[in-house]
């Protein structure tokens, strides 16, 4: 006889509270874990297809290889109607595992509602409902004992959909987040309603290869590296009047720089307002990403490069994708001065205080000779 932990929800997207949930639900109960995906995430209008977050549960559980017996079910997914109630659901699997404990992972919040759930009473009979306690929060002794539900003890993550599908954060698996922005969902159609074709395949290309400098030199959140590299360019099609206006308002000392210059100001500035990003690495290493500037962070060096070196820009960069990969300081220099030639040779004047404060910082020199 096995035990079954069927655990329902939106997963819109999966995420790792759900993850470490399921794990640690799995390894309290010695049990199998089913994910079963609603087919709407109701009240969501930036919900993804079904197919898209069955698929993206399927290589969450793939990346998550601490477990073997997680599996994903269509059953919600190839129902008629759109909306599934749990306990039609859980006859279901009833009838699919006669022989099997089966048990019903449900959220925190949800134990408190319980009773408002159709059928609530005939579901607590058919499976053992479960639920993870937390710390300073309230729980519905009635329902637990009326609905004869477990506690299960095990650190679980204060992790948010909602915040994922804004890129307040992202801490899903890796195949996930590539899945979100091969497949643009989410946060990806704000950012790509924000500027032609040519220029988000460029900011999805520096947003990734941001992302691999950043892991690849043990940064300190390495995600910061791809948000910054997927928005940095989320100003430079701004109309010029507002673009205007933003930089007399907040950036007026930089004004006289030229206008090519002045989207990496103005991104900083959209980036926190329409986006909502207030994490001040991100928005330092946006700020500065045309220019450079002096005492960059790690994030603010790897934007400024991977702008410059991300494959669809059209040269061989794997020679400096490779040295930023290796070391990122060195990495830096190496770019920094492979883009200082370029300049160079097309009789392009690179010099504005920011650059040549750079320079100077890195180079103890205004030139790389």
């Amino acid at each position: 006889m096995r035990n079954i932990i069927l655990f329902g929800g939106a997963f819109d997207p999966i995420h790792l509270g759900h993850l470490n949930m399921a794990y640690a639900a799995s390894k309290a109960l010695d049990a199998e874990v089913i994910f079963i995906p609603a087919k709407i995430s109701v009240w969501k209008n930036d919900s993804a297809p079904i197919k898209d977050k069955i698929s993206m549960i399927e290589l969450a559980i793939k990346d998550f290889n601490r477990q073997s017996t997680f599996s994903v079910s269509k059953y919600e997914a190839e129902q008629e109607k759109d909306i599934n109630y749990s306990i039609d659901t859980v006859k279901h699997f009833k009838k699919e595992y006669p022989n099997d404990n089966l048990y019903l992972l449900i959220g925190t919040d949800q134990v408190n509602s319980f009773e408002k759930w159709k059928s609530a009473k005939e579901i607590s009979e058919l499976v053992h409902i479960i639920f993870f306690g937390r710390e300073n929060y309230k729980i519905n002794e009635e329902n637990v004992k009326k609905f004869k539900m477990t506690m299960i003890s095990g650190d679980i993550n204060d992790i948010n959909s909602t915040d994922i599908r804004e890129l307040k954060c992202l801490d899903t698996t890796d195949s996930v987040l590539n899945y979100i922005i091969d497949n643009d969902l989410y946060f990806m159609n704000k950012i790509k309603s924000r500027m032609c074709s040519d220029r988000y395949l460029h900011s999805k290309s520096v947003g990734k290869l941001s992302y691999e400098i950043a892991k690849s030199n043990s940064v300190e959140d390495p995600k910061k590296a791809l948000i910054a590299g997927l928005i940095h360019d989320c100003a430079k099609e701004l109309p010029r009047e507002e673009e205007r206006r933003i930089m007399v308002a907040q950036y007026p000392k930089y004004l006289y720089l030229p206008r090519i210059i002045h989207h990496q100001f103005t991104g900083a500035y959209v980036a926190e307002r329409d986006f909502d990003i207030h994490d001040k690495v991100i928005l330092e290493a946006i700020k500065y990403h045309t220019t450079a500037n002096k005492d960059m962070s790690d994030i603010g060096l790897i934007l400024y490069c991977a702008d410059k070196i991300e494959p669809t820009r059209g040269f061989d960069s794997e020679e400096l994708i490779n040295s930023m990969k290796c070391s990122l300081k060195q990495g830096f220099k190496d770019v920094m001065k492979s883009n200082i030639e370029y300049y160079d040779k097309h009789g392009i004047n690179y010099h504005n205080e920011l650059t040549d404060a750079c320079l100077k910082q890195y180079y103890n020199q205004e030139k790389i000779r």
